[in-house]
């Protein structure tokens, strides 16, 4: 009897054994693939901003400071922008901008009857964005350099003395605070003050100071792809 219980001992050993042998061999169930669909979340748990190529569309107001503030009214801005953003804090950018202003009538403005702007701004600039944050919800502020082109009425048609048409350089500095609704649509709201290398489209070609500039505020639309 002693016999038959130390051999089903034995027995019963072995075969747990064998088992948990076996279960350690097991080859472990791989988790689940993650849904296209889930949204990605940064450390503090908020939605992270896309990155991509991006795309967008606005308008806002520009004016002058210094020397041109009093010779050159408030006028209509426009632009539009394409960028790449590699990584949630930095960007890249190539930028069109135009602008549609009037000179004071005070500067001896003779009208023509025809009406519309004195002066039309066309410019383009290739910046670099830095962003605050990841989030869907960006402060950025951005620098870089552009070039404008300054076509004024001509004098056949009544225009200002001394403003004629003009190409020079700026350097633009501006902030602005951008936010992606959803996974397509981004709205962007930004300031920007553009150092002007010189003034020669103004009468007298005086060469600006850091407070002789011009400035704009700008809402567009647009989206990341």
């Amino acid at each position: 009897m002693k016999a038959f219980v130390r051999g089903a001992l034995c027995a019963a050993a072995l075969w747990g054994g064998a088992a948990l042998a076996q279960a350690e061999d097991r080859p472990i169930a791989e988790p689940r693939m993650r849904s296209a669909e889930t949204v990605e979340f940064n450390d503090s748990g908020r939605k992270r901003a896309d990155t991509g190529i991006y795309a967008q569309l606005g308008g806002g107001l520009e004016g002058y400071t210094g020397q041109l503030a009093p010779e050159v009214t408030p006028g209509f801005s426009y632009g539009a922008a394409l960028g790449y953003r590699p990584h949630a804090f930095f960007a890249v950018e190539l930028g069109y901008s135009g602008g549609l202003s009037d000179i004071d009538s005070r500067m001896g403005l003779l009208d023509d009857g025809e009406g519309g702007p004195d002066i039309v701004r066309n410019a383009g600039q290739a910046v670099i964005v830095g962003n605050f944050t990841d989030t869907r919800l960006q402060p950025y502020v951005l620098t870089g350099i552009g070039l404008d082109r300054y076509n004024v009425r001509n004098d056949a048609r009544g225009a200002v003395r001394g403003f004629s048409d003009d190409t020079s350089g700026y350097v633009p500095a501006g902030a602005g605070l951008r936010y992606q609704m959803g996974n397509l649509i981004t709205a962007d709201a930004r300031v920007n003050y553009n150092f002007l290398f010189d003034q020669d489209f103004a009468p007298g070609g005086r060469a600006p100071g850091a407070l002789d500039g011009r400035y704009s505020a700008m809402l567009s639309l647009g989206g990341t792809y």
